[in-house]
């Protein structure tokens, strides 16, 4: 990434979330007279990636302390709620040419050393996983079958079942924390990275509404997510997406990236992200919650009353956000406002929203934040699904234009009639006529269980600066500064979360700690 570029990233991060003058002392502050606590290795993060680096720092002998934002009945992030699955390349040069392939021309700053790391540790999980118990299960391959060493890739669980149900989390990883009695402070966020000199020494963290003083006598691992949850983030770095709710943790607001950018990081990766899909948020809410399909008489349309993607995935998540247009894979269109349309007998086929069956992923899914109606009128009666006799009418009512919406459905309806979608070639058999009234439509969010961008990461899981050169004692894994640029292949974060995370814990217990007097 070019130095200019890296400077306009850090002047947007630092304005879009209004840090204030006493975090951005701190960053350079002299080191504290009294520690409040401290430990060899701090993590920032209870998710797969803080999990992998605390297990492997402790194994090799070091004092660990994860240091988590979230009460400890919300621990595991997006790890906790999300697929569960893991990528597994069995050949780590096929698996080089496949992430190339998947990259096109987003390799920016990715290395052939960092890409054969990224390769030979994704290969290694399998091994490392199944000591601690792991019993894999293959649910799929590769997302992009066509691309050079698409013939490596595994994807697995743990045991058989659906995608999510957590059992990676809750069978595999958790009793592996629990044997080891690694010491955790919930509700405890990090907002400041402290400095000695050159090097990070340790964080301001916050808890029981103080301010603590944590010194990180080896170093200290940032490994807590994205900014899927701050708006003005997702603004400022994802352009074809003005605004999004999350469907993972509400918890990952960024942090990680400001307090890196604080200490000099560069960054990457920041406009990219897994989705979006279109989900709905309720206003008293504070994630997105599970749509499902009861029937095919829908569609959805943009602003313009028009459609704009083949509905018959209508998440837009078969390939994580990513969509092939006129040859060439592109991120998927956000014409907000965004309206699924459909008709009574697709109403009358069971609850849109809640839990669909089969559907065993998501923070609405894990902690059943709003129960929806079996015949969606409860959500009728809110106003959240509007109706009307006709589609003009109901166009009126959605602020659409009535002869742009009528168009539209005349247009889809003659596809649907002919089976055959002449527009987005949405699969035949998924096609059903808007025809039968009421006709309903509500409005639907961007939504992403997680963003792939933030501070650049070397080989060795060090977060770097914009001239490449290592910030002393500072590492990263996971979602925080992922080294997945565009495309990207299901299961990948989590294989990522683990490798890195490994990493990360092993070269920072290995580090000499640091000794000289505060001050």
């Amino acid at each position: 990434m070019p130095e200019q570029h890296t400077k306009v990233d850090r002047r947007n991060l630092t304005e879009g979330v209004a840090i204030d003058s006493d975090a951005q002392a701190m960053a350079v502050h002299k080191l504290p007279q009294k520690w409040d606590r401290e430990a060899d290795v701090i993590i920032v993060g209870y998710g797969f990636a803080g999990v992998a680096a605390a297990i492997v720092a402790h194994d090799a002998g070091a004092r660990v302390l994860i240091l988590e934002k979230a009460p400890e009945k919300y621990k595991g992030g997006n790890s906790r709620v999300s697929g569960n699955g893991i990528f597994w390349p069995d050949d780590i040069e096929k698996a080089k040419i496949y992430f190339r392939a998947m990259s096109g021309a987003h390799m920016d700053h990715i290395s052939d050393e960092m890409l054969h790391v990224w390769a030979v540790e994704m290969h290694a999980n399998r091994a490392w996983l199944e000591k601690l118990g792991w019993e894999p299960f293959r649910y799929g391959g590769a997302e992009f079958p066509d691309l050079p060493g698409a013939d490596c890739v595994y994807r697995f669980l743990h045991r058989s079942g659906p995608v999510g149900e957590a059992r990676l989390w809750y069978d595999v990883t958790e009793p592996a924390m629990a044997a080891r009695n690694i010491q955790t402070l919930y509700e405890t966020p990090v907002f400041t990275l402290l400095r000695r000199e050159a090097e990070i020494a340790g964080v301001v963290a916050e808890r029981n509404g103080k301010r603590i003083n944590v010194r990180a006598n080896r170093a200290i691992i940032l490994a807590c997510g994205g900014f899927e949850n701050n708006e003005t983030m997702i603004r400022d770095y994802v352009n074809h997406i003005p605004r999004a709710a999350t469907m993972g943790t509400p918890y990952n607001t960024g942090d990680g990236i400001r307090m890196a950018v604080e200490v000099g990081a560069d960054l990457w990766h920041m406009d990219n992200v897994a989705g979006p899909a279109f989900l709905f948020k309720a206003p008293d809410q504070p994630v997105a919650t599970m749509i499902r399909m009861p029937a095919p008489n829908f569609i959805l349309v943009g602003k313009d009353g028009t459609r704009f993607v083949a509905e018959g995935d209508p998440l837009g998540m078969s390939n994580h956000g990513k969509i092939l247009r006129n040859g060439r894979w592109v991120p998927m269109p956000c014409p907000l406002p965004v309206f699924l349309v459909f008709d009574e007998t697709f109403r009358a086929g069971g609850g849109i929203g809640g839990k669909p069956a089969g559907w065993t992923m998501g923070w609405d899914f894990a902690f059943g934040l709003y129960d929806w109606s079996g015949d969606n009128g409860r959500e009728i009666q809110k106003g959240w699904i509007k109706k009307a006799s006709t589609i003009r009418e109901l166009a009126a009512a959605m602020n659409l234009s009535p002869d742009a919406l009528d168009g539209t459905v005349g247009r889809y309806n003659g596809f649907a009639r002919e089976s055959e979608d002449r527009d987005f070639a949405r699969a035949p058999r998924s096609l059903g006529m808007i025809q039968t009234p009421p006709f309903y439509a509500m409005e639907l969010t961007p939504t992403f269980l997680n963003t792939q961008g933030g501070p650049r990461r070397n080989k060795d899981a060090q977060i770097v600066d914009a001239d490449s050169k290592p910030i002393p004692r500072l590492y990263s894994a996971g979602e925080l500064g992922s080294i997945y640029g565009f495309r990207y292949n299901g299961g990948g974060n989590l294989g990522e979360c683990i490798a890195f995370g490994r990493i990360a814990g092993g070269n920072a217990a290995r580090l000499e700690p640091w000794t000289a007097a505060p001050g």
